[in-house]
């Protein structure tokens, strides 16, 4: 069992009558593809909960009232400085036909999420206070401040001022959100001074005043709103990243104001989730750092991406770097799940523990369904020959395939070998090329003695075949090639994937030398075995 299904079994003992599951981010920039591993923790579990029979919702908040406190860097600072500490979502669009900054970038990380299938609930931050639904909570906070900052001494072992509030208003003179310190609370009104050194991300004016909270008036401090959205839409799931889980973090912050003013219990956070990072970069939304979540989502396909997701462990971190052989080696995962679900559907799972580990590869296939998955097995071509194939020139890969499966590719394969296809070049250009260009350039491949000898009892061997198109006797003959010669089968496999590909790895050999053409292949392999030192 997987843990998206262990984890809905333990929730569903606590019977509750809506199980809630939400994930919020304040959309500050281009959103960064570490977000998707907290949108997937939690449709998952929605779907699990769905797949067992409790009832549950599940929810994305985008914090948009949040100030802007960073300047991305793809933005221009003389254009956009003057909107530091206003909040997003009252920030212009920086491109035409979005409602707001925070709209713009939201968007592009919902079409990113809905292409792997996640499809919450959106809910804006500033609609919930501009409704009202806010305005209960958020005067509790205030009426309990001195609670508030007990627990912040209490906790985390930081004193706040008899006169600090967890409240920041909008200045009604330069708008700004991220300047302004409340200084008073008289039970109506909170009094602030928009401060023009409180931060140092943005400069305010110096006004002082003082509003209603309520509505769009303003919103708590960050530790504060997290638990007031918790209470006001219902959530009863809500994992995040460990910087929030740790001791005195924001969740742990989060439970004491849930039990000691909210009256309520803080979510369940499943433990919290590792991250997701690329190539070990750790990534920022607001300064542009890392790769964006719609950029990672143009080079594997949704359903690659989603089940590098899925079948990721909640407590594993997952570092994804797309140079080298790190995208072939998660179709062949992909694909081996895949049989696994095929084996499913014929009633043909082993038995024991090797079915139990076919059984959740064909569970992980089903969670990550973008597409209504096949009702029965398919011919699934293999994504490291496409890209094999297509380094070498044959664009010719129906006839190819056709000849491997030994039948017509029917309209559902074609359709998987072209998505293939066209997700193997984008592998080839991007990733492929620069890992040939980085700063360790690769040594020009010089043969051993052995590896000639080997490489010419091979010639010999395969020139005696009698049917030179059948990729298994190939592929026998160089393994009996290999035990009488006594080289070990990497510096073989070596000579034969240097020659025929430039490369230190390639497709099955049979393969390989059947769609080079027999007699080119032996050309090659003649070439480098009788080039002496």
């Amino acid at each position: 069992m997987i843990w998206p299904d262990r984890e809905a079994k333990r929730l569903k003992e606590r019977n509750l009558p809506l199980e809630w599951a939400d994930d919020m981010k304040t959309p500050s920039g281009r959103i960064h593809v570490g977000s998707l591993r907290g949108v997937i923790v939690h449709d998952l579990i929605y779907k699990a909960l769905k797949d067992i029979g409790v009832k549950t919702k599940f929810s994305y908040v985008f914090n948009d009232m949040d100030p802007m406190d960073g300047m991305p860097a793809y933005l221009d600072k003389n254009k956009w400085g003057k909107y530091m500490g206003q909040p997003l979502y009252k920030i212009p669009s920086p491109e035409p036909g979005f409602k707001s900054f925070a709209d713009y970038f939201a968007q592009e990380f919902i079409s990113v999420f809905n292409s792997i299938n996640c499809h919450p609930q959106i809910i804006w931050s500033s609609e919930l206070h501009r409704s009202g639904k806010m305005n209960e909570v958020i005067r509790l906070i205030l009426d309990k401040a001195d609670v508030v900052r007990d627990i912040y001494k209490k906790v985390v072992k930081k004193e706040r001022s008899p006169d600090w509030y967890p409240y920041n208003p909008i200045c009604e003179k330069c708008g700004k959100i991220g300047t302004t310190k409340v200084f008073k609370w008289d039970g109506k009104y909170v009094y602030y001074r928009c401060e023009p050194k409180m931060v140092e991300w943005a400069e305010g004016c110096g006004h002082e005043g003082h509003v209603e909270p309520i509505n769009e008036n303003g919103k708590l401090v960050w530790k504060l709103d997290w638990p007031a959205h918790w209470k006001v839409i219902g959530i009863t799931v809500e994992s995040s990243g460990k910087d929030h889980m740790s001791a005195g973090g924001s969740y742990d912050m989060g439970v004491h104001f849930c039990k000691e003013i909210l009256g309520t219990v803080a979510p369940d956070a499943l433990g919290g989730y590792e991250w997701f990072t690329i190539g070990g970069k750790k990534m920022s939304s607001s300064k542009g750092i890392g790769s964006s979540a719609k950029e990672v989502s143009q080079i594997l396909p949704p359903e690659l991406l989603r089940f590098l997701l899925v079948r990721t462990p909640i407590k594993t971190h997952l570092d994804f770097d797309p140079v080298g052989d790190t995208i072939p080696n998660l179709f062949d995962d992909y694909d081996r799940c895949l049989d696994a679900y095929f084996l499913k559907l014929e009633n043909n799972l082993p038995k024991d523990k090797a079915g139990e580990v076919a059984a959740d590869y064909a569970r992980i296939i089903e969670l990550s369904e973008v597409n209504p998955l096949p009702n029965s097995r398919l011919y699934i071509p293999r994504f490291r020959t496409i890209a094999n194939l297509l380094k070498t020139k044959n664009n010719n890969l129906t006839v190819f395939f056709e000849t491997q499966k030994k039948d017509k590719l029917s309209i559902e394969e074609k359709a998987i070998l072209e998505e293939r296809i066209k997700y193997a070049n984008i592998y080839l250009e991007k990733y492929v090329r620069e890992d040939v260009n980085s700063k360790t350039v690769s040594k020009i491949f010089v043969p051993s003695e052995l590896q000639k000898k080997f490489t010419l009892q091979l010639i010999n061997q395969l020139e005696c075949l009698k049917n030179k198109d059948d990729k298994n006797e190939i592929q026998q003959v160089v393994f009996e090639c290999i035990k009488s010669e006594r080289i070990k089968p990497k510096n073989a496999f070596e000579i034969i994937y240097q020659t025929l590909t430039g490369k230190s790895f390639g497709p099955k050999i049979g393969d390989l030398i059947i769609n080079l053409g027999f007699d080119k292949a032996i050309s090659l392999l003649k070439n480098v075995a009788q080039n002496k030192k």
